[in-house]
């Protein structure tokens, strides 16, 4: 009897080891288990709104893929401080990289380097070569429409325009900058937009604040001011409701932040985006297609994510900036007075 308790404890305790070392899951749809895989985010810079909501996207999804997640906001908005960055995230032996990126083309380099160590890159929000795909937040030639009618809508159709843009060599800004210019030449129903200047506030509330102050003074009859950028919107907000100038700003703003800004009679009538946690939450899921052999990034190619949904990995585009294959996360959105409340809960 004593040897046939001491097999049945033995046996008992076997399950229990058994147990133990299965692969555990909190019960969520599209969960999946991402082993001891590590993947890393590389933001544009620090202190962006936008960049930090889109990171803690990009932590979620991995957390949900049970994979363990690293952010690194650049102290500075260059591609020096990115190379840096990803450089110590190379020697740490990531499985995975996404990449907002502040240079087209000087990041190319570091990512192949990347590569070659086995680990999968993709970039986001701004493309670069030397990235596997382009996780893009929406069509170029669809966010350059939507601006392009804001301009016509809110200058009547005729009148002077602005763009007050990131830094000058953002892709995704000049991308969407380029198909506003072929958007206008192409269609005569834009021949009465005068587009007076395009500035750049680094994406710097203070910077922004200042270019927006000169378009002001430098153009009288200036009508509208386009910023393709969270915290260009803001600041030329801010700024023509401060001083009282009946110029209106248009582009791509953060709900939450653009609270008492947008709507009928405010500096900005309308703005549009995208989800930014949603934008993050898709990079974590295209790493792990690389990583789980779920595509090559070749167009053509399809894949589901972790969160359930199809992306069809399309051919680049590099007369609009995008130099890598690309999957499209979404349309922009249009957010006015009537949801503005709404969606700052959001995000």
């Amino acid at each position: 009897m004593k040897k046939k308790s001491k097999i049945l404890v033995l046996l008992m305790a076997l399950v229990v080891v058994i147990a133990a070392c299965a692969p555990a899951g909190n019960g969520d749809a599209g969960t999946t288990d991402g082993g001891d895989l590590t993947f890393a985010i590389v933001t544009k810079s620090a202190g962006n709104p936008f960049m930090e909501r889109m990171a803690s996207g990009f932590e979620t999804a991995s957390g949900r893929m049970g994979a363990a997640s690293i952010v690194q906001h650049p102290s500075l908005i260059t591609a020096e401080a990115q190379i840096e960055v990803i450089n110590a995230l190379i020697a740490q032996e990531v499985d995975g990289i996404a990449v907002a990126a502040n240079d087209a083309q000087a990041l190319a380099a570091v990512l192949q380097t990347a590569r070659d160590a086995g680990i999968a890159v993709v970039t986001l929000d701004s493309d670069t070569a030397g990235s596997q795909m382009f996780v893009n937040q929406a069509g170029v030639r669809e966010v350059a429409q939507v601006l392009v009618d804001s301009v016509y809508d809110m200058t009547g159709g005729s009148g002077q325009f602005a763009v007050l843009s990131a830094t000058a060599l953002a892709t995704n800004q000049n991308a969407w900058i380029a198909a506003m210019g072929d958007i206008i030449s192409e269609d005569a129903r834009y021949a009465n937009l005068e587009w007076v200047a395009t500035v750049f506030g680094d994406d710097e509330w203070q910077a922004s604040t200042d270019e927006t102050s000169s378009l002001l003074a430098s153009f009288p009859d200036l009508e509208v001011i386009v910023a393709p950028t969270t915290v260009g919107i803001l600041a030329a907000a801010q700024y023509v409701q401060l001083v009282g100038s009946d110029v209106l700003i248009a582009g791509l703003g953060l709900p939450s932040e653009m609270l008492g800004l947008v709507g009928p009679d405010l500096p900005t009538p309308y703005m549009y985006l995208w989800n930014p946690v949603e934008l993050g939450e898709v990079a974590a899921y295209a790493l792990y297609a690389f990583v789980n052999g779920d595509t090559t990034g070749a167009a053509g190619e399809s894949f589901v994510s972790q969160g359930g949904t199809t992306f069809n990995v399309i051919a680049a585009a590099p007369e609009l900036g995008i130099v890598n294959t690309q999957i499209i996360v979404g349309l922009p959105f249009r957010f006015d007075g009537s949801n503005i409340d709404e969606w700052a809960e959001v995000f």
